[in-house]
This record gives structure tokens, C-alpha cells and sequence, in this order.
């Protein structure tokens, strides 16, 4: 059976790690001059606390009963689905004279539609 408090712990977790390591690189790029390996390296090690919370999302799944991932799969099918549309969308509205779209808002707008995505599902499987 899924334990809600296994995931808020595990998750909770990843998400501190993530903001430290966040912190941590800014300070660190803005008060030494890192260039090379040693900038990619700093700059990308939020990364880990983001793979922290991937892990804890994927072990959440994997707890879940079947009816707990059904609705979970078409929310993230709605995400996935719907992000693709979003930012191919607005791709073409660059040449429009949108603003580019920075790789960093796509895991913001997959997110939001993850969340719209489990009230849809929620509502189907009542």
C-alpha cells in the first residue's frame, strides 16, 4: 500500500537538497571566477536533488495500487501531451515575436499540467 508520509519524507528530502545545492552553487558562481569543468560542475549539481525527487516520485509509483497509477498515468499523460503541445506551440509563436522559451520552464509547466492532469483523472475514476 502507498504510504503518503514514505513519499512527503523521501520527496521533502530531495526538495531540501535540491534548494541547498541551488543556494550553494549561486554563492559559489558569484563569489569565485569558476570557468571550465569546475563552473559545469558547480552549476549542474542541483541537478542531484532533482534526480533525488525523480527517484522518490518513481518509488511513489511503484507503491501505489492499480487504480492509485492508473489516474497517475493519464495525469502524466495529460502532462507529457500537453507540454509537448504548449512548447511546440510556442516554438512557432517565436517566429511571432514571442519571447524563447528557456528549457527551465518546462518542468514548471509539466508540473502545473501533472496536478490539472490528476483533478481530470481524479474526476473520471470517481
Amino acid at each position: 500500500m502507498f504510504k503518503a508520509d514514505r513519499y512527503a519524507y523521501e520527496l521533502g528530502g530531495a526538495i531540501a537538497l535540491y534548494a541547498v545545492l541551488v543556494l550553494a552553487s549561486s554563492t559559489l558562481m558569484h563569489r569565485f571566477p569558476l570557468t571550465g569543468v569546475a563552473a559545469l560542475g558547480v552549476s549542474l549539481s542541483p541537478t542531484l536533488g532533482a534526480a533525488f525527487g525523480a527517484w522518490a516520485i518513481l518509488r511513489a509509483l511503484w507503491r501505489m495500487d492499480e487504480l492509485q497509477r492508473r489516474v497517475q498515468f493519464d495525469a502524466i499523460a495529460i502532462a507529457f501531451m500537453g507540454t509537448a503541445l504548449l512548447t511546440l506551440g510556442w516554438t512557432f509563436g517565436e517566429n511571432a515575436g514571442l519571447p524563447i522559451l528557456r528549457a527551465g520552464f518546462v518542468w514548471p509547466i509539466m508540473g502545473t499540467l501533472w496536478i490539472l492532469g490528476l483533478l481530470v483523472a481524479r474526476l473520471r475514476y470517481r
